[in-house]
């Protein structure tokens, strides 16, 4: 390093990065896992478990190869990162993890794309011997720690948090061993063969104003990938031929048939129809001082209710792959989604009847630029930031609602998903779902206006994720609940098989 301040523009860097406590001494590989890699089981995302550690080789250049150079891995990896795998009560597959900005949840997809060896196959998963309960406590214990600061001077019990740390912590609470899961030993910053302290570490607690902890307790990732308390397998990027079929079928008949475009048409031309007598009844109860205060408005979703993404399931068609959020930014970016079959007649009628047109979509807010620009290169009306309410990190589209409904007089909400809808919530059953639909039935085809979307939906994913068990008491068991499914997995196909009905000739 030519001088500190280069230096600490790339601790910067590290610090965001960085995840890891540097240890002497190694062990052996555990007895359990196999003496070459290539002989690990291999793994979908369907098969994980809440509780699963996930190894990366995250390089992120001179910080990682510092830590793989003082470090030894499964494998002779160079492991430089380790997260918990969990499903959020939406079903999302996420990472909780500690990394430069603190202690995070991130989506799954978005923790693998970081990282060329998820293409390759090659992203370690860990699972420990624990209980399904123990490790429901950890992960509430890891949990309870988000927004908690990164620990970028390695010091344990300081509710400060790097990776390694942080998930050993969580596993030893959960089995209830006190602070450490793997066990702690002396932290090395000297490598492999030195006898001093590498130079990258030298300035790197230099320019913190510490002392290097050398000797001190801590963990990393690569000597909890040599722990004899995980079994190791590989998590495959690979697509399981003949898992797409459904997808495939009901994307052409979305991109194809005849019988859609008409399923639109006459949603959107019946939704269209009823707009002046919607407009003229709250004209009279409310009056129309009150509708200057909060002037009358529609509410639309954007993906399969305004735009077309149906390329993009193409995509995972030909690809043979789930959807991601890299591929997914991918496609948002390209602004060339086309629009819902009479979308464009019925946002004309809202306008000339003077009406606001709110599109509610759980985009992120960081692809606000990129959905504007789809929106404008259709010709669909947009004012600007007021009109177009994307997400900032919950799912849950009911508080933006109420928002909405505060300073508008409502008319229509218009979705492909029935949570779309305001104030229907997202139930864990088909048959909570259907006995709203029958008690909300008047709503539909008036203030409830519903597109069909064959392809994606929470009508399919709750088949997917088994809701968590329960007794006669009606308390939760303390099973381990099955794997959600995704749409690589070879238990989609049987899951959707099961609920199939057919008669016996």
């Amino acid at each position: 390093m030519k001088n500190l301040g280069l230096f600490l523009s790339l601790r910067t860097l590290l610090f965001g990065l960085l995840c890891s406590l540097f240890l002497e001494g190694g062990g052996d590989l555990q007895a359990q896992n196999p003496k070459s890699e290539s002989e690990l089981e291999r793994m979908g995302m369907a098969d994980l478990r809440d509780g699963d550690l996930l190894f990366q080789e995250w390089n992120c250049g001179e910080g990682c190869a510092a830590i793989a150079d003082v470090t030894q891995s499964a494998y002779r990896r160079r492991l430089t990162h380790c997260g918990f795998f969990y499903r959020d009560p939406a079903g999302t597959l996420r990472v909780v993890e500690a990394v430069g900005r603190g202690v995070v949840s991130t989506e799954l997809q978005d923790f693998l794309g970081r990282t060329s060896e998820w293409r390759r196959g090659r992203v370690l998963v860990g699972r420990t011997m624990a209980s399904p309960v123990a490790l429901r406590a950890a992960l509430d214990f890891a949990l309870a720690r988000l927004g908690q600061p990164y620990d970028a001077a390695f010091a344990i019990g300081n509710e400060q948090w790097y990776c390694s740390e942080l998930l050993d912590a969580a596993l030893a609470h959960g089995v209830g061993e006190g602070t450490s899961y793997f066990g702690l030993e002396p932290m090395t910053f000297r490598g492999l063969r030195g006898s001093q302290v590498a130079p990258y570490w030298q300035h790197y607690f230099d320019s913190l104003g510490i002392a290097v902890p050398e000797g001190q307790p801590g963990i990393n990732p690569g000597a909890m990938s040599r722990s004899s308390r995980i079994r190791l397998s590989l998590l495959s990027s690979e697509p399981t031929p003949g898992t797409m079929d459904a997808l495939l079928l009901s994307t052409l008949f979305v991109q194809r048939s005849a019988e859609y475009q008409a399923l639109c048409l006459q949603t959107y031309r019946g939704a269209a129809l009823q707009l002046p007598s919607l407009l003229d009844s709250v004209r009279r109860h409310l009056g129309s001082a009150a509708l200057l205060q909060r002037p009358a408005a529609v509410v639309l979703d954007l993906d399969e209710t305004v735009l077309d993404n149906s390329p993009y399931a193409g995509w995972q068609i030909r690809h043979g792959s789930a959807y991601s959020s890299p591929s997914w930014q991918a496609w948002v970016d390209r602004a060339e989604a086309g629009a819902i079959p009479g979308v464009r007649d019925y946002l004309t009628t809202a306008q000339r009847l003077g009406l606001r047109i709110y599109y509610l979509s759980n985009r992120k807010r960081s692809q606000w630029a990129a959905t504007k620009r789809n929106l404008q290169a259709l010709g669909l009306p947009l004012d600007g930031l007021d009109s177009l309410w994307l997400r900032n990190e919950s799912n849950d589209k009911q508080a933006r609602r109420d928002t909405i409904g505060k300073q508008a007089t409502v008319l229509q909400w218009v979705g492909d998903n029935l949570q779309d809808m305001n104030n229907f919530k997202s139930y864990s059953t088909e048959e909570e779902r259907l006995q709203v639909v029958q008690g909300q039935a008047e709503r539909l085809g008036r203030d409830w206006i519903l597109l069909p979307n064959p392809v994606y939906g929470p009508w399919e994913d709750l088949w997917h994720t088994p809701s968590e068990p329960k007794g006669a008491d009606g308390l939760p068991v303390a099973n381990e609940p099955g794997p959600s499914v995704q749409a690589t997995s070879p238990l989609r196909k049987e899951r959707l098989l099961q609920r199939l009905r057919f008669f016996r000739p």
